[in-house]
């Protein structure tokens, strides 16, 4: 859906603009960049003109602009790790709200607005997950997005998944580290340009190092780019766009939190400006804003819509100067707030994804008590090994079933009936039943041993292991293909995950 075209600034407008602060923001402040000195933000400006948008002259912008467009303000909207949370829960806000809000800044002509995603944004909900991010896709073109970085959860289903939604998707998705068969994956691009009021944006996407996050089922022919090469690779990308393409502004979107992946070099240049102007981040689910020691924000806004980022940039063309205005986040109380009228967009993609049931309101069974995230592992271990039993249990004798299992947020379950959402959106990964063979000394080592492993032990059979016999154990596919463990695959259920195994096992009374 196109936004609502903005109109110029009028005189009055603007003068106000810059004696008031437009947004309250969770540690938001007003910083900007001017030539021949150090800014407030600690980066030093440059001497290149406005066409080579390397550099900005004159003074903070508190001239009056000579024309209605001589000072532009663009808003940043950013939203990271949202996990496929599109309906609302007890515990986060969905989307519908927010769209609503997105539509309310688009329609305000104060400002110019930027919609962009720091990763993972399909995998972690049954609206989203079933169909492998396609509603979440199509609800992110619904609102605007003009970017989404990818981020390590995009891969839970491959590559395949990732060609297929960007097939959909109406905004580039961006990687300039991601490398498929030594080359640079098809289905994502280093940077994309913007345009908002005759000013140009460019917007640089990375992944971070998480590729170990990854199932090693999906990661034979996956590499990403890290350490000194990732940083040369985007130095050479944001000069790219500051020189060659005269973008004003550049903005890094990395998947990845801060101090993690991030070599401040990006920030200090020797002469003008750092290489980038701020950076929006993900991956670790912290909301945080931080300066790094030249002066560039790093911003990242939680997880599971707990927080956007936000940051508002102030170009004066007469002035030949960027300032950022309130950089920080937004909590979900400001922009999913019950002033706000649900936009009709969440139904209107249930209703297309999911037609004839309701993962949210059909009981499966009833939980008669608390249940942690350690009862919830060790019972899916439990589940893994009779299942092993059942299927594979007459041809090999199977040891133990589990390996390395946790939930994610709200990782627990309350007491009381039970939804297959419910149990989806803390058990939801695609990882099918594998049969392993493993040799003792690694058994010994990286199961019975491993504190972070949950097994469910089949008798005695781990009594007595002998380090140089084979044994053979029941785990899933990320457990299975993670090559520390050194299992060889026997045989696989395709299809047949988790989450099904412990609604069944709640489908039939087994806490009630």
């Amino acid at each position: 859906m196109k936004k609502i075209t903005k109109i110029a600034l009028s005189l009055i407008l603007v003068i106000a603009m810059m004696l008031t602060v437009a947004c309250t923001v969770v540690g938001g402040d007003n910083t900007g960049t001017s030539s021949g000195s150090q800014s407030q933000t600690g980066t030093n400006s440059g001497s290149q003109s406005q066409t080579g948008s390397n550099s900005q002259t004159g003074s903070n912008g508190s001239q009056n602009p000579s024309t209605q467009e001589s000072i532009v303000t663009i808003d940043f909207y950013v939203m990271n790790d949202l996990h496929g949370m599109i309906e609302d829960s007890d515990t986060q806000p969905g989307v519908d709200e927010f769209t609503t809000y997105m539509f309310e800044r688009y329609a305000d002509t104060a400002a110019h607005e930027v919609l962009l995603s720091s990763g993972d944004m399909w995998q972690g909900s049954v609206e989203s997950s079933s169909n492998k991010g396609a509603l979440m896709t199509e609800w992110m073109n619904y609102v605007g997005f003009e970017a989404m970085t990818l981020g390590n959860h995009e891969y839970d289903w491959g590559g395949d998944a990732i060609v297929e939604n960007a097939k959909n998707a109406e905004f580039p998705f961006l990687g300039i580290n991601i490398l498929v068969d030594g080359e640079p994956a098809p289905y994502c691009q280093p940077s994309v340009i913007l345009e908002r009021g005759g000013v140009k944006i460019g917007v640089i996407g990375a992944m971070g190092d998480v590729l170990s996050s990854i199932s090693g089922e999906f990661t034979d022919d996956l590499y990403f780019v890290k350490g000194a090469e990732l940083t040369l690779a985007v130095q050479k990308e944001a000069a790219r766009l500051r020189n060659d393409e005269n973008c004003d502004i550049v903005v890094y979107s990395l998947h990845e939190g801060f101090e993690d992946g991030y070599d401040t070099i990006l920030s200090n240049k020797n002469s003008g400006r750092g290489y980038v102007d701020i950076v929006f981040e993900g991956h670790s689910h912290s909301r945080y804003k931080k300066i790094d020691e030249y002066g560039v924000y790093h911003i990242q806004g939680g997880g599971y819509n707990q927080a956007i980022s936000y940051a508002r940039f102030v170009v004066d063309r007469v002035n030949d100067s960027v300032r950022i205005q309130n950089p920080g986040y937004l909590t979900n109380n400001v922009y999913s707030s019950s002033t706000l009228t649900d936009d009709p967009i969440v139904d209107t993609l249930m209703d297309k994804y999911f037609p004839d049931s309701d993962p949210y309101n059909d009981i499966l069974g009833y939980n008669r008590t608390y249940r942690s995230e350690n009862a919830i592992v060790s019972k899916v271990a439990q589940l893994y090994l009779e299942k092993g039993l059942e299927f594979w249990g007459d041809d090999y004798q199977i040891v133990l079933g589990g390996g390395y299992l946790n939930t994610r947020k709200p990782y627990d379950l309350d007491a009381g009936n039970l939804t297959y959402a419910d149990i989806f959106t803390i058990l939801p990964f695609d990882n099918d039943l594998i049969l392993g063979k493993i040799k003792g000394s690694d058994l010994t080592r990286n199961f019975i041993e491993k504190s972070t492993y949950t097994n469910a032990i089949n008798g005695n059979l781990c009594d007595n292991i002998v380090s140089t016999q084979y044994y053979y154990i029941v785990v899933d596919s990320y457990t299975a293909f993670y090559s520390w463990n050194n299992i060889t695959i026997v045989d696989r259920i395709p299809g047949l995950y988790a989450r099904d195994l412990l609604s069944d096992f709640v489908a039939e009374n087994g806490w009630a």
